[in-house]
């Protein structure tokens, strides 16, 4: 499978603190899958040496266009924003195991915070018209995407009180729990919030069955192949690479 692709910056589009760029890369639109990443940096450049990781926002095959959101703060990823239409990019992608909603679901509740907030969009663009779909976000003003990217048919809840709002947004959901009210609950989190995670699991759950609750787990990704081994994370199997075995992880898995 081709993992690296010359992509050409096609739009660019600035919502207070984010930036939403679309790229035509015709062969990576057909194969990118939501949770997965890309390693990109300036065409024909050594420079940065260590290509930084951007969570995939959407990909459309018939356009041959694949999105991303960058938030302006990211040292590694602010050279991107001044890159004007028409710029051209390289693209090591697609990279990482992507979310798997089961053929049986027919509501996703997807609910999330930070850097991997992208790989949610992704999922609920994909499915959106073909499942009931219910998107959580919470963080602070800086950070928080637009809502023209989404379809109408997807309900949004936000908060921008912080990340631990996002346990607050779960809980006003809906009458009763909203993790009963889903088929399967995509998160995408920061480690520190996995604990969290996995209590509202067991506190909602009478029975937590494997593949109900993903979690796509943000944080660097310094390689992007699994050589470094600098961004490992213990699970029920060991220690796992989450440039490779992840980021997506089956959250039953994660200590």
């Amino acid at each position: 499978m081709q993992l690296y692709y010359t992509a050409t910056i096609h739009e660019r589009y600035h919502f207070e603190g984010v930036v939403w760029l679309s790229v035509t890369a015709p062969g990576l639109a057909r194969i990118a899958q939501p949770g997965q990443y890309a390693l990109v940096r300036p065409s024909r450049s050594l420079d940065p040496l260590l290509w930084p990781a951007i969570f995939l926002a959407g990909a459309d095959a018939t356009k041959g266009e694949v999105e991303v959101l960058i938030d302006p703060r990211d040292p590694l990823l602010a050279w991107l924003i001044d890159l004007p239409a028409g710029a051209t990019l390289d693209l090591c992608a697609p990279l990482g195991t992507p979310f798997a909603p089961a053929p049986a679901t027919h509501t996703l509740l997807l609910a999330g915070v930070g850097i991997a907030l992208p790989a949610l969009l992704f999922v609920a663009r994909r499915y959106a018209g073909r499942l009931s779909v219910a998107l959580l976000l919470a963080g602070d003003k800086g950070y928080l995407p637009p809502p023209f990217l989404l379809p109408e048919t997807v309900e949004v809840q936000t908060s921008a009180a912080g990340d631990g709002a996002l346990f607050e947004l779960l809980a006003a959901h809906a009458p009763t729990s909203p993790i009963r009210w889903a088929d399967q609950v995509l998160f995408a989190l920061p480690p520190s919030l996995l604990g969290q995670a996995a209590a509202a699991m067991r506190a909602a759950r009478l029975r937590w069955d494997r593949g109900l609750a993903q979690v796509v787990v943000a944080g660097p990704l310094p390689c992007g192949v699994g050589v470094c081994r600098a961004c490992q994370i213990e699970t029920r199997n060991g220690w796992q690479r989450r440039c490779v075995e992840g980021p997506v992880f089956d959250l039953r898995d994660l200590r």
